[in-house]
Order: C-alpha cells, then sequence, then structure tokens
C-alpha cells in the first residue's frame, strides 16, 4: 500500500506569519515550505512586496499546452528564480479566503495524486471557475491588429504635427465611420498582417470623405512574429512618453485605450501578439482611388456590404507631404 501524505498547509496562519515578514524590496519574496504530515517538501508559500499570496511548485518545464488565462485575482506563471524554475500561482491578498482552499487543492493533487503540476493547475482552476472568474475579455488578433495600426499613426504622425492634443481627433475608440476626425480632414487607417497592401472595407461610406473634408488612408503592413520588436505595450509607452507633460491629453488616451479593451494585465498575459512594421504607405482618397462611388445606391434588401481594395499601383505620399496635408487642415494647432 502506497503512503500518501496529506498536506497540512496553507493555512490562515501561516499567511499571517507571512506578512509580518514582507519584504520591501521589488522582486523579492519571503517563502516558507508547505508540509505534508509535519514534513517539509518541495512546494513553498510566499508573498511579495505587494502583499501578494504566491504558491510555488518546483518544476521542469514550462506548461506544454494553451497558456491559462488570468482570472479574477488569481495568475498562473512560469518564473525562473535563483533557486530553480517554477510554476506560481498569485492572488491578490483579498482573495485569501478563496485562495488558501484553492491552494491545498492543488497541493494534495500534487503531493497525494501525483499529478503532473501544470496538468494540476488547469484542473484545479476548472474545478474553482465559478470563484475565479475571468477579470475581463481577452483582446482578439484582429482587434490587435488594427488597434497597433492606429496607435503607430498617432504616434508617428498626429501626435508629432499636432501635439499631445491630437488624441482628440483619434476616434478608433469611437467606431466612427474613420479613424481620426478632424474638421478639415480626415484619415482611414488599414493594417494587415498579408504582405500586400490588400484591405477589407466594412461599410459602403468608408472610403467617403464628409462634404468639405479631404480623406487619406494609410495602410500599415505587419509581420506577426514571435521575434517581433513591436507589441500594443510598446506603442502605448511610446505615446505615454511623448504626452507626459499634458495629464488632460493623457487620461484621454488612457480611457480611449480602456475602451478598446487594453488593461495593464496584458502586458504579462502573454495574449500579446508581437509584431515586426514591414511597411507604410499613405494615399489620398480621389477619384483615381479603387471604391464605389458616393451616389451608389443598393438595390432594396441589401443593407451592407464587403468589398477589398488592392493599393499596389497607386501613387503614395511621402511623409513630408503627409505632414504638410496634416498641418495645413488643422491651423488652430500650429
Amino acid at each position: 500500500m502506497r503512503w500518501s501524505p496529506m498536506a497540512d498547509c496553507p493555512t490562515p496562519a501561516q499567511w499571517a506569519a507571512l506578512r509580518t515578514k514582507r519584504p520591501s524590496n521589488r522582486d523579492t519574496l519571503v517563502t516558507t515550505p508547505i508540509l505534508a504530515d509535519g514534513a517539509e517538501t518541495s512546494l513553498s508559500m510566499a508573498i511579495d512586496d505587494a502583499g501578494n499570496l504566491l504558491l510555488l511548485v518546483p518544476v521542469s518545464r514550462g506548461p506544454t499546452t494553451q497558456k491559462i488565462p488570468d482570472l479574477n485575482g488569481l495568475k498562473v506563471r512560469y518564473r525562473r528564480l535563483e533557486t530553480g524554475d517554477f510554476l506560481v500561482v498569485t492572488a491578490h491578498p483579498s482573495h485569501e479566503r478563496v485562495f488558501t482552499p484553492f491552494c491545498r487543492e492543488f497541493v494534495e493533487a500534487i503531493l497525494v495524486d501525483y499529478r503532473e503540476p501544470w496538468a494540476a493547475v488547469a484542473a484545479t482552476i476548472r474545478a474553482w471557475q465559478s470563484a475565479w472568474k475571468p477579470s475581463r475579455q481577452q483582446m482578439d488578433k484582429t482587434t490587435q491588429v488594427g488597434l497597433f495600426g492606429e496607435l503607430f499613426v498617432l504616434e508617428t504622425l498626429m501626435i508629432p504635427c499636432l501635439g499631445s492634443a491630437a488624441v482628440e481627433q483619434w476616434s478608433g475608440p469611437d467606431s466612427e465611420r474613420h479613424d481620426f476626425v478632424g474638421d478639415q480632414l480626415h484619415i482611414e487607417v488599414k493594417t494587415t498582417r498579408k504582405s500586400r497592401h490588400e484591405h477589407e472595407i466594412s461599410r459602403l461610406d468608408q472610403l467617403t470623405a464628409p462634404s468639405g473634408c479631404q480623406l487619406l488612408m494609410i495602410s500599415v503592413q505587419l509581420e506577426e512574429t514571435i521575434g517581433g520588436r513591436e507589441t500594443i505595450a510598446t506603442r502605448v509607452d511610446s505615446i505615454i512618453e511623448a504626452m507626459r507633460k499634458d495629464a488632460a491629453s493623457l487620461d484621454l488616451f488612457l480611457a480611449k485605450m480602456v475602451s478598446m479593451g487594453w488593461s495593464e494585465e496584458m502586458r504579462d498575459s502573454g495574449e500579446l501578439l508581437r509584431f515586426n512594421l514591414r511597411e507604410v504607405s499613405a494615399y489620398e482618397v480621389d477619384d483615381e482611388f479603387p471604391r464605389f462611388p458616393d451616389n451608389l445606391a443598393l438595390p432594396t434588401g441589401i443593407v451592407a456590404i464587403r468589398y477589398t481594395i488592392d493599393l499596389a499601383n497607386l501613387p503614395t505620399l511621402d511623409s513630408n507631404e503627409l505632414k504638410t496635408i496634416v498641418g495645413a487642415a488643422n491651423p488652430s494647432y500650429a
């Protein structure tokens, strides 16, 4: 008959004892071994400088299955510490009453049932999913690609031309017809992971400029790759740095990012796509641009239309022409 140890912790008293030793330095942990039948095991519980509760399980590798999503107050990470590689489960201190029994079940799955740690934590989370609801919806790939293009244009064109107040013209988060809307100039940004400047147009009036306005299209080509140097987060950081001296505009930018589904949690969640920038081209949407005529009337019963345009043989605007157009259309920002 095989002996099966019974986990003795964690307990509320042990968390309380760890809090008295809470570290003051970032990235420092105070740990204590998990006990089973009074004997120390290789598992440990810990607390960090922010007071977060952690369970550390030594592992020889990272997860081989799909990444476990962050939940409300609960994160699972693969971390390399000075003492080795660990599966680390982290909870906010306010969730201790739920986290403690969760840990006991997870620990027993490893020590008693001899489960593989990554499989055990996934199974334990499934069993407790009603208590650990997702904190937010993940941002899908299509949204990330489109948002990256808009942030690129905001950072490299609009802010240099108009200053931090350019964020007022960023209308992508507001689901308007075009991504940047000014009194005299609208800009539509189309971003693709294809190797060609081909873009899907999702509404009949998307390439129509309002009366008295000029319309530009900026085509952004990205390569999605795990070795990419760019993410939404890198663009957010650059824009924040550029707007740091204008608190009101920065607040507006961050509010718009939240409405797009951005959260600081995305930085460590593993859901961020990584890109390399292939090419950026700008076009004036004029009579030669491939689009349906403004006066096109759809047959009765057809309420929407999608089509793909190819920009390969169209004349492009260089960066100086582009900045001149943006500046001339916004004289009050000069």
